[in-house]
C-alpha cells in the first residue's frame, strides 16, 4: 500500500500544473489585450458608394488595446515590457458554419502596423486599422451584394507584437460586420 501511495504522489508531482492560456501562450511578462473594436458596436460596411453605386471604399475601425502585467503585483509602467505592435490579421467567418474564403466570406487579410503600447494598470490606447479592404468589395461574396441583400460576418482581429526585450505577444478580438449596399449619396471615401 505504501509503495502504491508513493508512486501516485510521484505521478502527481510529474504532471504539469493547470495554468490559464494567457500564462502559457507566450513567455512575455505581459498580456496584450484587445479591449474593444469599433467601440463594441457592429460595423455597417457599405460595399458600394455613390448614387450610381460604382465606387468602393475601405473600412477602418478603432481598436482599443492595452498591455497589462501578468503578475498583478509587478510595477507599472515597466519599459522593458512595453509592446511594439508590428502586424495584424483579419479573418472572417460566419456563425452559420459557412466560412469558405472567397465564397461565403472575404479572404483574410494581413497588414503591417507600427504602434507602441506602454504597460499600464488602467486605460487603453486606440489604433485605427483597415478591417475591410477595397479589394474584398470587388470580389465574391461582397461583389454579389445588391439592394436588400445583407451578409453578416464576424471579423477576428489578431494583433502581433514584441516587448522591448523581444518576447512575442499577440491579442485577439472580434467584431460583427453587416455588409450591404446601403444606397448612400457619397461621392468620395470617408477620411479616417
Amino acid at each position: 500500500m505504501r509503495l502504491g501511495g508513493t508512486a501516485a504522489l510521484a505521478l502527481l508531482l510529474g504532471l504539469p500544473g493547470c495554468a490559464p492560456d494567457y500564462v502559457t501562450d507566450n513567455a512575455a511578462q505581459v498580456n496584450l489585450i484587445v479591449a474593444t473594436i469599433n467601440g463594441g458596436a457592429p460595423l455597417n460596411s457599405d460595399v458600394r458608394i455613390g448614387p450610381s453605386s460604382t465606387g468602393v471604399c475601405p473600412d477602418y475601425v478603432d481598436v482599443a488595446v492595452a498591455v497589462r502585467n501578468k503578475n498583478p503585483n509587478a510595477p507599472a509602467p515597466n519599459v522593458p515590457n512595453a509592446v511594439i505592435l508590428n502586424s495584424y490579421e483579419v479573418r472572417y467567418f460566419r456563425t452559420d458554419g459557412r466560412g469558405t474564403e472567397g465564397v461565403d466570406v472575404p479572404y483574410r487579410i494581413t497588414g503591417n502596423v507600427t504602434f507602441a503600447v506602454d504597460v499600464a494598470t488602467s486605460g487603453t490606447s486606440t489604433i485605427p486599422l483597415e478591417i475591410v479592404r477595397r479589394q474584398a468589395k470587388v470580389e465574391p461574396p461582397l461583389s454579389s451584394i445588391y439592394q436588400a441583400t445583407v451578409l453578416t460576418a464576424m471579423a477576428e482581429v489578431t494583433l502581433y507584437g514584441e516587448t522591448i526585450t523581444g518576447d512575442r505577444v499577440s491579442g485577439s478580438g472580434r467584431v460583427q460586420i453587416d455588409f450591404a449596399d446601403y444606397g448612400d449619396t457619397l461621392t468620395s471615401c470617408p477620411t479616417n
